[in-house]
């Protein structure tokens, strides 16, 4: 998975702030989600971000899974992520 290419973003303070032109809508991330979002930059399997967020983080690898897992169906369930092989 990726995130989508038609989301713009900007940092403001502690957050993220991302414009969907194809929704027309604003969203915003803060604590580890602009991370996750900047590595969405490339293709990256769900694994791999849990992984790699276990390297930076100090969190149990069963929380990690569990967030990350709600996190990104939240960002599909906004249509900011592409599936990808």
């Amino acid at each position: 998975m990726r995130r989508h290419e038609e989301v713009f973003t900007s940092p403001l303070d502690d957050k993220l702030l991302m414009l969907s032109l194809e929704q027309g809508r604003y969203f915003s991330l803060s604590g580890v989600g602009p991370r996750i979002w900047e590595l969405l930059a490339t293709p990256i399997s769900q694994a791999g971000l849990i992984a790699r967020l276990g390297e930076e983080f100090e969190v149990a690898p069963e929380v990690c899974q569990a967030e990350v897992a709600a996190f990104l169906q939240a960002l599909r369930d906004q249509n900011l992520l592409i599936e990808v092989d």
